[in-house]
């Protein structure tokens, strides 16, 4: 019991004494892929073209669980209009629990694994940074990170989250919808045919 004691107080002060770090945003998203299998990889570039909302998560975090069924119903919502959910698990041996957490939450989106440090490197912390879980990312359909969330950011709690994510995948796809109309526009009309 002392030893949970120490190693919680012990990590309370690590954390108090981590600078807080925020990520540029927005900023170019580099090559990354989540692993779904032995050398089985699902790379960001695949979905060049689309809006991608990619989830960091821990299988046994219950913010992520809920996170999950979140994602569940954005990606039922808006796949049509474009948009692609992704997931990856971070926890040391995710590709072990992964079954086990498909099987209850039911993910309607690819879910992987990947390890810690990799994650951290591409969402912008140094490393070893003690994040905090989910971590969500929106992707442009040029492969731009144009928002980023962390699991302690108060637009991710449970009663603010789903509306959180909704409106910032709006805001996205309205700008493009306006540039494709700006695009009409600048070329004008298509001449009638003959």
């Amino acid at each position: 019991m002392k030893a949970l004691a120490v190693f919680a107080l012990f990590s309370t002060i690590l954390l108090a004494a981590a600078p807080e770090v925020h990520p540029e945003v927005p900023r170019k998203g580099s090559a990354f892929g989540v692993q779904t299998g032995q050398d089985k990889y699902i790379w960001l570039n695949q979905y060049a073209g689309k809006t991608v909302v990619l989830a960091f998560i821990l299988t046994d975090c219950s913010h992520c669980q809920f996170t999950t069924g979140v994602l569940n119903r954005i990606q039922a919502d808006y796949a049509d209009r474009g948009v692609e959910v992704l997931a990856s698990a971070i926890e040391i041996m995710s590709s072990l629990h992964i079954p086990d957490f498909v099987a209850k939450y039911r993910p309607n989106f690819p879910l992987g694994y990947d390890p810690q440090d990799y994650a951290t490197t591409f969402l912008g912390y140094p490393d070893n940074y003690p994040m905090v879980l989910p971590q969500i990312l929106f992707i442009d359909r040029t492969g731009v990170i144009r928002a980023q969330f962390a699991g302690d950011d108060p637009k991710l709690m449970k009663d603010v989250q789903e509306k959180t994510l909704r409106e910032t995948l709006d805001r996205l796809l309205a700008e493009k919808t306006l540039a494709e109309k700006k695009g009409q526009t600048a070329a004008g009309p298509s001449a009638p045919k003959k």
